[in-house]
């Protein structure tokens, strides 16, 4: 592949109190030089140097340019935030859910004006970004509303498998108040124009033994099934309902190009139980790539130095096999 055609991302650090800058920077420097140089971080000059100073990051950074790179083995930095004078290390905090939040902010100003392909993120703390005034329940949720998309997945996907979940952070009450035939025709749709999975699309069952006959539910039968057939009808390959405690079993899985779950726990327990730290979270629907860590702040082990880099290398992995599909 000519240098040229290689895309840029912007890896934004996530909660500078959390583990976010340490995974970037311990990431940086073990990517390919080649690679490295077309990454540009995202965040404040104090985060940028409390984590080259916990990682003892050997990775040189020049100031961002939308029209030059750095020197092959440097990374850019993009220098955004309220400008922090201090980090909350291991809490949240306004301040820390405020600088997160201006960390995506100029991730996505940058996607938009097309100098990058996308955004990588590392992990936001909910608490923190409420207490900044963020009423978001997380990315997904805010990458939508700063890119006005009305239609949007959340996916994690793995070597193992690619798991869409219908809802993403409500309670469960809240969340089987929205299965409906709309929301799952809408995401299945997503999926088909994201992925073009040469294999079914398995859409999960609600209940357990996706109802058993109506044993233990009629969600299956009076709203699932129809919108699956629904699907089929504008030529998507998609089958179930599937009971979802044998879908994602050793054996099974691989049978199926990705699979939507009807809520949160139900398909990020299975993936993650398979594949963390060896994953990421995709947003479909976007207008720019958008890949992300599988995991939180971790705000407990923040500014210690333990934090591992696994999971942020398979989002910027991910980040550019999706760019050289598009």
């Amino acid at each position: 592949m000519k240098d040229k055609t290689l895309p840029r991302f912007v890896i934004t650090v996530g909660d500078p109190a959390g583990v976010g800058p340490e995974v970037s920077l311990k990431a940086l420097d073990l990517v390919p030089l080649e690679i490295r140089r077309r990454l540009v971080v995202a965040c404040d000059r104090t985060a940028l140097d409390a984590a080259i100073k916990l990682t003892r990051c050997k990775t040189k950074f020049s100031p961002f340019e939308k029209d030059k790179l750095p020197p092959t083995g440097k990374a850019a930095f993009h220098e955004a935030g309220p400008g922090l004078k201090k980090i909350p290390k291991g809490r949240p905090s306004a301040e820390g859910g405020a600088s997160a939040a201006e960390y995506i902010k100029a991730g996505v100003g940058l996607s938009l004006k097309k100098y990058v392909s996308g955004i990588i993120t590392g992990p936001l703390h909910k608490k923190a970004l409420h207490l900044a005034g963020y009423p978001y329940p997380g990315h997904t949720e805010m990458l939508a509303d700063l890119t006005g998309t009305k239609k949007f997945a959340m996916m994690l996907a793995s070597e193992e498998m690619r798991v869409v979940v219908l809802t993403t952070h409500l309670s469960l009450k809240e969340a089987i108040k929205k299965t409906t035939q709309s929301a799952i025709l809408e995401k299945l749709v997503l999926i088909q124009k994201g992925l073009s999975p040469k294999k079914p699309i398995g859409v999960c069952g609600l209940n357990p033994h996706a109802g058993d006959g109506g044993l233990f539910g009629d969600e299956e039968e009076r709203i699932i099934s129809p919108a699956i057939k629904k699907a089929r009808g504008m030529g998507i390959n998609a089958v179930g309902p599937l009971p979802a405690d044998t879908a994602f079993a050793p054996g099974v899985r691989g049978k199926y190009g990705a699979f939507l779950a009807m809520y949160h726990d139900q398909g990020l327990v299975a993936i993650k139980a398979v594949s963390f730290g060896d994953c990421a979270n995709i947003t479909l629907g976007l207008p720019f790539i958008r890949t992300s860590v599988d995991h939180g702040t971790a705000m407990d082990i923040a500014g210690r130095g333990k934090a591992r880099p696994d999971s942020m290398l398979y989002a910027i992995k991910s980040a550019f096999a999706l760019a050289g599909k598009k």
